[in-house]
């Protein structure tokens, strides 16, 4: 695939460091926790949101959110974290 891209977004396949990886799991951890125990109006409350449709739209792309980091492991999360920096 770098073939086909020039070789443009080559990265060093990285080492995951125990610093990435517990950032990832604390980082997700807290994000699911609060997606189970908060409901849109305490999403509304810690955010200081007023409820309302821009409110209701943050509150879906946060749910999103949490969905779509659950489709990758902690570790890939991780390796994507270390590649980036």
């Amino acid at each position: 695939m770098s073939e086909a891209l020039g070789g443009a977004y080559e990265t060093e396949k990285p080492e995951v460091s125990p610093e990435a990886l517990e950032a990832v799991e604390s980082f997700t951890t807290a994000l699911n926790n609060f997606n189970w125990r908060a409901d849109y109006f305490k999403f509304c409350e810690v955010l200081g949101f007023t409820p309302d449709s821009y409110a209701e739209e943050k509150y879906q792309q946060f749910r999103e959110l949490v969905s779509y980091l659950d489709c990758f492991d902690k570790e890939a999360i991780a390796k994507m974290i270390e590649a980036g920096q």
